[in-house]
């Protein structure tokens, strides 16, 4: 039999210092790439010729030279990074291979085109992954994911446990609108201090300290202190109050541009709007994530759906 100590025992990372010490040209080029010492180059190849027992390269020569077991031992070194590049191709091009169920909470009503265009590429790319969506208010999601429940979130969130993980996937702009049975909407020019004494639709999470608290924070910066003449903590509801001339109020405004709704309300002034709400994704610190959670989470950041 083949005796395969060497193979056992030898150090696979030190195959790669004297690649990269070989296509540098130097122990000092080499040293530059791989961010660390000159010492601990010469050391590693050091260890890596008393393994072989052999030495790899001739010192003190310029440009480097490697002895006949060197260059052999680069050959072999080359052929085995080869493969291991070869692995992460494989990964790629198989991502039909990868199959099982993520378990998504997701927030209602969140609308932007690119989160649509990920999704699309996300299935084009993993056929055989299934996405199983539950919707929940923000503060659902984030107390299912602080138990550790094997999900991955998508909300708003103002307060973050420090035992999630958030990355900013994209801002939802919210603007003041009033519908089409609201006074203002047949008004030729609005004024914004027509505004001020007009009744608001609130969302419960506009609490100061909430997810929405931005929107109380800019109403009372800028004295809009008419009374509140309902409270929902649905999307559709608050549409639906301030449709029919309940009051006015803030919604995002990319939910308006995607559905009918364009025709039924009206936006009001100030044209820039008046905040940006953070839409994340979060998952627990301390749960071991599935390989096909890992991969959702690594393709939606490198996808970028942010405007």
């Amino acid at each position: 039999m083949i005796n395969q100590k060497l193979a056992d025992s030898l150090n696979w990372t030190l195959l790669h210092v004297l690649i990269v010490i070989c296509e540098e040209g130097s122990i000092s080029a080499a040293a530059d790439r791989l961010n660390i010492t000159q010492s601990a180059v010469s050391q590693n190849l050091k260890k890596l010729e008393e393994q072989l027992e052999s030495q790899l390269i001739i010192r003190n020569t310029k440009p480097l030279e490697l002895t006949p077991i060197g260059r052999y031992c680069l050959q072999v070194a080359q052929i085995i990074f080869a493969e291991i590049t070869s692995i992460e191709a494989m990964q790629g091009s198989n991502s039909h291979l990868l199959e099982g169920v993520i378990k998504l909470l997701v927030v209602s009503r969140i609308h932007n085109p690119k989160y649509n265009d990920f999704l699309v590429y996300f299935k084009k790319k993993y056929p055989n992954i299934t996405l199983d969506l539950t919707v929940k208010t923000s503060m659902d999601i984030l107390d299912d994911l602080n138990k550790k429940t094997p999900a991955i979130g998508i909300c708003l969130a103002k307060t973050i446990p420090d035992t999630l993980t958030k990355t900013l996937l994209f801002n939802q702009r919210y603007y003041l609108y009033c519908g089409y049975h609201h006074p203002l909407f047949s008004v030729d020019e609005i004024e914004f201090s027509s505004l001020l004494k007009e009744d608001f639709i609130a969302f419960n999470s506009e609490d100061i300290g909430d997810v929405l608290s931005p929107i109380t924070v800019f109403k009372e910066s800028h004295d809009l202190t008419g009374r509140i003449s309902g409270y929902t903590n649905n999307l559709d509801e608050a549409v639906r109050l301030i449709y029919t001339g309940h009051g006015i109020g803030a919604l995002p405004d990319q939910f308006i541009a995607a559905t009918h709704l364009e025709s039924k309300l009206r936006r009001m002034p100030p044209k820039e709007g008046i905040s940006d709400i953070p839409v994340y994704i979060l998952w627990h610190k301390h749960r071991n994530l599935s390989a096909i959670e890992s991969k959702f989470i690594e393709e939606i950041i490198d996808f970028d759906i942010s405007f």
